[in-house]
């Protein structure tokens, strides 16, 4: 029996090989960076590439109301270099750390066109959870865990270990400002909008409230069961301690071999 692990990324700590290639490999909207940061010391932001794209910006506000009229731009750049098929921005100018919240707005020039498109307002919210750098190779993880990942960041984003056929396993390090945590999921599926139901879509799993172990909310599921290609498309909720309901939107994360 192979062991598989699989890591949904967004917001990360520590460097990576390949980035660019696996942050986008699988990615379902390709119109959002991708964001990596060292807590308090450097973001790094990453674009893929479009065709006859010549130039990506981005105007990056941090935990400022965009209502406002004195808004200041705490890191406004553009990059017309290309790396591995990304633009690739780093600076030690706008520090991240837990809790910050980045609303940022997107730019755009095509080779050909006078115009510079600019896309609509998006939000990153970075937190107390981890996505550690490192692979955590074993199901459960091993002793520490969660206690060393609760100085890290990233956002609402689960470590998903698998034994490939048989069971699988979720694990969320616990945030001080968070209450308590639920899960969603699809298997090789997405979620269709509220909206859009006629009956209510049927889910994978729906867990309520996870329980804590070690430091970690974590979930250990019997079914359903995923195999090397699979993918789990998931919807984190749950409460902070300030009583604000918390609910993420969708995200996918694949299955590869490790």
């Amino acid at each position: 029996m192979k062991l598989f692990l699989l890591i949904s990324l967004c917001c990360v700590t520590g460097s990576l090989a390949g980035i660019c290639q696996d942050a986008f490999k699988h990615s379902s909207d390709l119109s959002r960076p991708f964001f990596q940061v060292v807590e308090g010391q450097a973001i790094e932001i990453y674009y893929q590439k479009r065709a006859n794209q010549e130039m990506f910006g981005i105007k990056i506000y941090k935990n400022q109301d965009m209502r406002k009229k004195d808004l200041h731009c705490d890191l406004c750049v553009n990059a017309t270099q290309v790396e591995d098929g990304c633009f690739k921005i780093k600076s030690t100018v706008l520090s991240v750390g837990p809790r910050d919240v980045l609303k940022y707005i997107t730019m755009s020039k095509y080779t050909g066109k006078p115009e510079v498109k600019v896309a609509p307002t998006r939000t990153a919210e970075f937190t107390d959870y981890v996505i550690p750098s490192s692979c955590v190779c074993k199901s459960p993880p091993g002793p520490g865990y969660c206690g060393k990942a609760s100085d890290k960041i990233t956002d609402y984003r689960p470590l998903f270990v698998f034994h490939e056929g048989a069971t699988s396993a979720a694990y969320l390090p616990k945030a001080p400002s968070t209450a308590e945590i639920g899960l969603q999921a699809l298997k090789n599926a997405n979620f269709v909008p509220a909206k859009q139901q006629k009956v209510p879509q049927k889910l994978d799993f729906n867990v309520e409230k996870l329980s804590e172990r070690d430091g970690c909310y974590a979930l250990d599921l019997n079914e359903p069961r995923f195999a090397l290609g699979d993918h789990i498309n998931f919807v984190v909720t749950g409460k902070k301690t300030d009583g604000k309901n918390i609910r993420t939107d969708p995200r996918k994360a694949y299955l590869n071999s490790e």
